[in-house]
């Protein structure tokens, strides 16, 4: 029981892909590697939108795009038709995203992606992972206090 609401505290939902860690839950971390295949990426965006469809408690989300190294438009077409189905299953839970992009190219590829599907949720482009981590510890926060 969570003492302080009189309820049972939620069982928190892992992961089991490579790309995801889930040690700091309900604060998910998503690290993209340098190339990935259109299999793989698809893979990836089923493991996280079946958590979205099971997910009953709030949570927020550092996605790690560091080591990207290669991002056909395909995949980046993908990913933000992935960002829309995610959105949408995980809508009355999603705290925000905080995206690590430490250089001019890889902050591109994130604008070109919110382009083709800006988001519904709130997001924020950091250059630091400490930064990406104090803005999703924040959002969850303030998702926490929403739902009371």
């Amino acid at each position: 029981m969570d003492e302080t609401q009189g309820e049972p505290a939620p069982e928190y939902i892992t992961i089991d892909h490579p790309w995801f860690a889930n040690d700091t839950i309900p604060i998910y971390r998503w690290t993209f590697p340098s190339e990935a295949t259109d299999e793989e990426l698809r893979a990836s965006f089923r493991e996280r939108e079946a958590l979205a469809a099971r997910v009953c408690y709030p949570m927020a989300w550092v996605i790690d795009l560091s080591n990207i190294t290669k991002a056909p438009a395909t995949q980046r077409k993908a990913l933000a038709a992935h960002l829309e189905r995610f959105g949408q299953l995980s809508a009355q839970w999603y705290a925000g995203a905080a995206v690590i992009v430490p250089s001019p190219w890889l902050r591109g590829i994130a604008t070109a992606v919110t382009w083709l599907w800006p988001p519904k949720f709130p997001y924020e482009l950091c250059t630091e992972a400490l930064d990406a981590e104090h803005w999703a510890k924040k959002q969850l926060a303030t998702k926490l206090a929403q739902l009371g």
